[in-house]
C-alpha cells in the first residue's frame, strides 16, 4: 500500500499485533496441545544454542500408490485427496470449531485413504516448508490463538530437526516451535519439543524452552494430483488428526 495507507493503517495493525502477542505469550502452552501431554515451559531470554540431534533414518522413496488388488490406485487416491482438502477447505483449519459429525466426516475420509499411503510414510525423506489444511487439536498448533487464527507451516532443517510455525497478520506476529523427530517404525515418528521463540515484524521478544513429547501415526503419505496441481500428502494422527501438504 502507499506511504499514506501505511501511516493511517500501522497504528492499528501495531494495537491488533501487540494483543495477538499477548495471547500467543499467554497460551504458549497449548502450542503442543493434540501433539503431546502439556509441556512444561521455562522462559529464557535471547539464547543461542544449537538442539542436539537424534539419530533417524528417513529415505527417500517414489510414490507408488497401489490398491491392495496390486493394480494402480491413483485415480481413486486423487479422488479421496480432492475429496480430503476440499472438505478441510469448507469446514475450516480448526477442528476443535467444528461440530462431531464434520469432524467425524474429515477423519473417515482420512482414514479411506490410509489403504494407498507410499511404504514406510514414516520414513520418507521431508524437505522444505509443509502447509497444514486441517488439524483437530485443541490448542494452538492448529493455528487457533484465541480470536485469531493463524497460518500454519512445519520447515524441515535436515533429518531430525524441524520448525512448527504459526503467523498472524501476514507474519507480521510469529511463534516458532523448535522440535525434533526420530524414526520409530515404519508409520511412527517420536517428536520431542525442545523451545518456542515469538517474533514480532522479525524481532524476536522471547525464548523459552519446552518440554513435551508424542508419538506421529502416519495414515497417508503420498504424492497426489488435486486439481491439476501436484503436491504431497500426509495425514496423521497424534492423536489428534493433521492434514498437510507441500505443492510440488
Amino acid at each position: 500500500f502507499s506511504v499514506r495507507d501505511r501511516n493511517t493503517t500501522m497504528p492499528t495493525i501495531n494495537r491488533t499485533a501487540l494483543a495477538a502477542l499477548a495471547t500467543l505469550l499467554a497460551c504458549q502452552s497449548s502450542l503442543v496441545l493434540g501433539f503431546s501431554s502439556l509441556p512444561q515451559i521455562s522462559s529464557c531470554s535471547h539464547l543461542n544454542g544449537g538442539c542436539v540431534g537424534l539419530h533417524s533414518a528417513p529415505t527417500t522413496i517414489e510414490s507408488n500408490i497401489v490398491t491392495e488388488n496390486g493394480s494402480k490406485g491413483t485415480d481413486d487416491v486423487n479422488e479421496l485427496a480432492t475429496q480430503l482438502l476440499s472438505t478441510c477447505a469448507e469446514y475450516g483449519q480448526i477442528g476443535s470449531k467444528l461440530t462431531e459429525d464434520e469432524r467425524a466426516t474429515i477423519d473417515t475420509i482420512a482414514s479411506s485413504l490410509s489403504p494407498y499411503t507410499d511404504p514406510a510414510p514414516a520414513q520418507i525423506d521431508l524437505q522444505g516448508t509443509h502447509e497444514l489444511i486441517y488439524s483437530a487439536s485443541p490448542g494452538g498448533s492448529s493455528g487457533a490463538i484465541g480470536p485469531f487464527v493463524g497460518k500454519v507451516t512445519q520447515s524441515f532443517l535436515d533429518d531430525v530437526r524441524f520448525i512448527n510455525r504459526v503467523e498472524l497478520f501476514g507474519g507480521i506476529v510469529k511463534v516458532e516451535l523448535n522440535a525434533e523427530r526420530e524414526v520409530l517404525d515404519e508409520s511412527r515418528i517420536r517428536v520431542k519439543f525442545k523451545e518456542t521463540a515469538f517474533y514480532v515484524f522479525g524481532n524476536e521478544v522471547k525464548r523459552g524452552e519446552v518440554k513435551g513429547s508424542g508419538v506421529w501415526n502416519y495414515k497417508f503419505s503420498g504424492s497426489v494430483n488435486v486439481g491439476g496441481e501436484r503436491m504431497r500428502l500426509r495425514v496423521m494422527q497424534t492423536p489428534s488428526t493433521f492434514v498437510i501438504v507441500q505443492k510440488e
